[in-house]
Order: C-alpha cells, then sequence, then structure tokens
C-alpha cells in the first residue's frame, strides 16, 4: 500500500493517477470529503484528515509500505484560510513520520524545492528545508525530491495574452528558470518508489531547457499565433495588494515573496535525469503549451 499525503493537490493527484495505471493498491489522506469524492469513486481508499489531526496520521500510516507527501499550506487562492506552515508542514510532517515509524513504512519520499537552501530563501522554502531535515533524521530510508519551477505556474498568461495580446509579469522576468510539467515531477516520484539510487537521496531536477519567464512568454504567443506585450508588475505594488488582502488571503504575500526570490535569484536544476537507468525525456516548455492549448504539434 502506498500513501499519497496531499493527494488533491497539483503534483500529489498525478501521482495518485500514475500508481493506479500501474495497479497499485493506494491510499489518499485528505482534507476534504468534497475534494476526495473522485478519488473515492475511483477506487482509492481515503483516509479523511490532514497532518494536524494525529487520530488521521495513525490511520493513514496502517500496512503502508511508502509514503509520498506533497502536503503544503501556500494556497494563496484559499479565501480565510489561515497559513501556518511551520504546524501544518513542520510539525505535521514530525508527526506522520511519528506514525509511519510505529507502522513499519519502508520509505518515506518527500516533494521539496529547488532553492530551499538559499541564503535569501523565503518562509515557505525555509520551513521546507527543515522539512527535509526532520524527514532525513527520522530513521525512515528517505527520498527528497526537489524539482525546479512548474510550468503550471505559467498557465495564467495565456488568457491574457488570447484575449488582448497583453502578458503581465512580475519582476523583470529575465532569470533563468528549469521549468518542469508537473506530470514529469510526478513521474519522478513514482520511480522513486523502492529504487536503490533513491534512498537516502536528494534529487534535483528539472526540465530539458532553461528559459526566463520573458522566454516563456514569447513560446505561448507563438503558440497562440498571437504578439504579445510584456507588461512588467514592480514587486513593490504586488507586495501592497498581498498587505491588502491579507485578511482574506493570508498566503498571498509570502505566494509573492516566492515570485520575487525565484525573479532575483531563478531556479535553475541538473539537466541529468534522476534515475540514469531509467527512461527520461520531460516535455519542453513549448509542447506542454501546446497540449494545454489543443495545439498539439512539433516543437520548434
Amino acid at each position: 500500500m502506498i500513501l499519497v499525503a496531499g493527494a488533491t493537490g497539483r503534483v500529489g493527484s498525478l501521482v495518485v493517477d500514475l500508481l493506479r495505471q500501474q495497479g497499485r493498491a493506494v491510499r489518499a489522506l485528505c482534507r476534504s470529503e468534497v475534494k476526495s469524492k473522485p478519488l473515492r469513486e475511483a477506487g482509492v481508499e481515503i483516509t479523511l484528515g490532514d497532518l494536524t489531526d494525529r487520530r488521521a496520521l495513525v490511520a493513514a500510516c496502517e500496512g503502508v509500505r511508502t509514503i509520498f507527501s506533497a502536503v503544503t499550506s501556500l494556497n494563496p487562492r484559499a479565501l480565510n484560510q489561515s497559513y501556518r506552515p511551520e504546524t501544518v508542514e513542520e510539525q505535521g510532517h514530525r508527526d506522520l513520520l511519528e506514525a509511519a515509524r510505529d507502522a513499519g513504512v519502508d520509505q518515506i519520499i518527500y516533494l521539496s524545492a529547488i532553492g530551499v537552501d538559499h541564503p535569501a530563501a523565503p518562509r515557505q522554502f525555509q520551513v521546507k528545508r527543515r522539512v527535509e531535515e526532520v524527514v532525513q533524521s527520522c530513521g525512515i530510508p528517505y527520498t527528497i525530491l526537489r524539482p525546479s519551477g512548474f510550468m503550471e505556474n505559467l498557465l495564467t498568461v495565456l488568457p491574457p495574452i488570447r484575449r488582448f495580446g497583453v502578458a503581465p509579469l512580475p519582476g523583470k522576468g529575465t532569470t533563468p528558470i528549469t521549468y518542469i510539467a508537473g506530470k514529469d515531477v510526478a513521474r519522478v516520484a513514482v520511480l522513486a518508489i523502492g529504487h536503490p539510487e533513491a534512498k537516502g537521496a536528494t534529487i534535483e531536477f528539472g526540465g530539458p531547457e532553461d528559459l526566463s519567464n520573458r522566454q516563456c512568454v514569447q513560446i505561448v504567443a507563438r503558440v497562440l499565433d498571437r504578439s504579445a506585450r510584456i507588461c512588467p508588475i514592480p514587486f513593490p505594488v504586488l507586495h501592497l495588494a498581498a498587505g491588502v488582502a491579507r485578511l482574506w488571503s493570508p498566503a498571498l504575500r509570502e505566494f509573492f515573496a516566492i515570485l520575487h526570490f525565484v525573479d532575483r535569484y531563478g531556479l535553475r536544476a541538473p539537466r541529468r535525469p534522476p534515475f540514469p537507468d531509467k527512461l527520461w525525456a520531460p516535455s519542453s516548455f513549448e509542447a506542454f503549451v501546446r497540449r494545454q492549448t489543443g495545439r498539439v504539434g512539433v516543437d520548434r
């Protein structure tokens, strides 16, 4: 049995899909009955609860051999949802791993991020780094995955380019990022299950190319066959907006802090395969955009 914590999120849901396609037994730890309903209907075993619910963690870990955790407390779109990464993520993973040890779990795979050990890392990244330390010292064979930036984060530029030929872009948008598709991150997570080279490893990986956000905008425009005028948004304006909105979206300020960090320092990843013995052909950004827009074709 494989437990996926954060199973309704971007990567967690894709990991569940891949495991189901392989015929593996999957259990999902989900906070919401409503969000878990499609998984339950698809035959996935559900444990309702989160990392702050010790009783749910004990139930979720029973009979489990591997845990994949993609849990994050950062959701800038959530209205009136508190942002408590130290409680939800750091202490929550301590409690999860305690339950995992008691249940005899063989492997913990934790989804972190490139940049968490940077001296100027924002709060969310600092918390992820501390969770890494918790995972490394828990006594269970572990794998830490550090992917680069997600291609999905750039989908917000599609509608304004398509409708108005304009691309609002936070900051300068000139630093290189080794963007990777969420589906490829999920593939690495599934490949890591039981892989001998994954034991005790911290794996940094990304897609096949380093691209700035400005370059990504031009690729989107080319796929849509539109011109795109980039409209930079200064970060002081975004931080001011986040301050005004903090009552209804507490995580928005931290989300903009991450964007600011990435705009300044970039997120570059090694180009080597995460596991040399496995086929690795991650999607290019253009191929990703073509799939998202239904304009499937050959990369240029």
